[in-house]
């Protein structure tokens, strides 16, 4: 398989700033030009294309081009026979004008797979004039590695496969083709919808696990104990989550601890501790009661700003029927790319 890997990786901030060698072992180089390495110890033809030359070191240079590695810094050049083209690049708008450049150059059928610096249904939205008027070949997945090649930790990658929401992003051929490479380097390709790759997978999945552990934790004790009905207990489930995520969105973390009111969040919470196995709540109640004085200044400190606490699915529906779908599913686009703009 032919094989383009942009952007080898920032070893300064791997190395002397977050120490991965110390913290979680591997060797650099780590990153982007890991991945590159690994597909072409792998057998496929690989190019790394990074512009800059001081990301790495000579040394590293030199055992990224002995793995088989061709090096350049021409991002276009680099697309031309691209069957995969994996995005390790920069945050946002870094990544998006990096994704247009070289979308023209792409052999037919290619596809390209962002890693964690942008989710794949946001650059599908920023590329879809594109993708449906010049480039319908053209497919976007993901990659995402789910921890910084390079370390042991990196074991698997998070595929993009078909999003909840009906969008023709890619192939059902060009999602297996992502796996496919994942998997020629030995770690495990879990396939997922595009638009979930984000939560399972960044470094926000931790607060997808924490959070799943309390939304299991309530239902069980909402439907099992209180023998409360499934449909209220996932109401107040969506209530909770939305209400966290609004304010978050307006006031920032800060502001959604001041509104919440840890001490009160505490009192209210210890209520539900009915099951002597509630594991995850005392862990909870613990973290939240031993908030130091810089947390509870730096909270009290926080503005909590005006916030609309909508369910954001009843919100998209009732737009489709104000303003018609098609100018909805434009609304709901551009507030989607405003999450990394």
């Amino acid at each position: 398989m032919k094989v383009t890997v942009y952007g080898a990786g920032n070893q300064k901030l791997y190395t002397d700033e977050l120490n991965l060698p110390e913290r979680y072992g591997g060797e650099a180089p780590y990153g982007g030009s890991r991945m590159a390495m690994e597909f072409a110890m792998a057998g496929h033809d690989v190019i790394l294309a990074e512009p800059s030359r001081e990301v790495l070191d000579d040394e590293q240079w030199s055992m990224v081009e002995e793995a088989g590695v061709t090096v350049t810094d021409n991002d276009k050049e680099a697309a031309s026979e691209a069957e995969v083209a994996v995005l390790f690049t920069p945050f946002g708008k870094g990544t998006f004008s990096i994704a247009r450049e070289i979308l023209p150059e792409l052999p037919e059928g290619s596809v390209i797979a962002n890693t964690c610096t942008v989710s794949p249904v946001v650059l599908y939205y920023v590329l879809e004039k594109e993708l449906k008027l010049e480039r319908t070949d053209v497919g976007v997945s993901s990659m995402h590695p789910a921890a910084v090649p390079g370390t042991p930790q990196h074991g698997h990658y998070v595929i993009g496969g078909r999003p909840t929401a009906e969008l023709d992003m890619a192939t059902d051929e060009q999602v297996s083709r992502c796996a496919e490479l994942a998997e020629s380097t030995g770690k495990k390709a879990y396939i997922v919808p595009a638009d979930v790759t984000s939560a399972v997978a960044d470094m926000g999945s931790l607060v997808t696990a924490v959070a799943l552990a309390g939304v299991l934790d309530y239902y069980y004790v909402g439907t099992q104990i209180i023998k409360a009905p499934e449909e209220m207990v996932e109401k107040q489930i969506l209530m909770t989550l939305q209400t966290m995520a609004s304010l978050v969105e307006t006031s920032g973390v800060d502001g959604m601890a001041a509104a919440i009111n840890p001490e009160l969040l505490v009192k209210s919470a210890r209520s539900m501790h009915l099951l002597d196995e509630q594991e995850e709540l005392d862990a909870a109640l613990k973290k939240i009661s031993d908030l130091n004085d810089d947390v509870m200044k730096w909270i009290e400190g926080a503005e909590v700003k005006h916030t609309d606490l909508v369910a954001a699915q009843a919100l998209t529906g009732e737009l489709k029927t104000v303003m018609g779908d098609r100018a909805a599913e434009g609304t709901i686009r551009k507030c989607m790319r405003k999450m990394f703009e």
